[in-house]
């Protein structure tokens, strides 16, 4: 199909982005959020000018949005790492539970729970270092489906699109 080449394709350059040039994103959400601030505040400045107060709120509910989206990147970079380092670290905490209550196989539940207790606290206390660790995956996957993708919707691109009824 022309749309798996298509979704192959935006997320391969996606996934190259994320993993080998975080700072062009990190840029774009700057200069969204920029763009928004200025364009709040010109839209201000002539409600005020003009005499007609009433768009101010609305702009300045922009100006909240603009300001929101400038400080994306780090509000992403910290709250990602510290959601999966508290859902490993309670997974830890399960399989504990789990080898203790002798539920499946305790060895199996002892090494599961060392493993999820210390990557959890890995990413605890290393915010920044598992924020880039974390990209860095995520590109990768994205390469991954993408390369999959733009394959599959390359191979299956050459039929004449007849539906074959079996």
């Amino acid at each position: 199909m022309k749309t798996n080449t298509l979704k192959g394709s935006v997320m391969l350059v996606s996934g190259i982005i994320i993993t080998f040039f975080p700072n062009i994103i990190s840029s774009l959400f700057y200069i969204i959020g920029t763009a928004v601030i200025i364009f709040c505040v010109v839209n201000i400045i002539k409600s005020l000018i003009s005499g007609n107060p009433a768009s101010v709120v609305p702009n300045i509910i922009g100006i909240l949005f603009g300001s929101a989206v400038t400080s994306l990147p780090h509000f992403v970079q910290q709250i990602i790492p510290l959601t999966v380092g508290l859902i490993l670290v309670f997974n830890g905490l399960d399989y504990i539970a789990k080898a203790i209550s002798n539920t499946g196989l305790r060895i199996f539940n002892i090494i599961m729970a060392v493993t999820a207790v210390g990557l959890g606290c890995t990413l605890l206390f290393n915010l920044v270092q598992a924020g880039n660790i974390t990209r860095i995956i995520a590109g990768l996957v994205m390469i991954g489906a993408g390369a999959y993708d733009f394959i599959t919707g390359r191979k299956s691109g050459g039929g004449n699109g007849d539906i074959i009824d079996i």
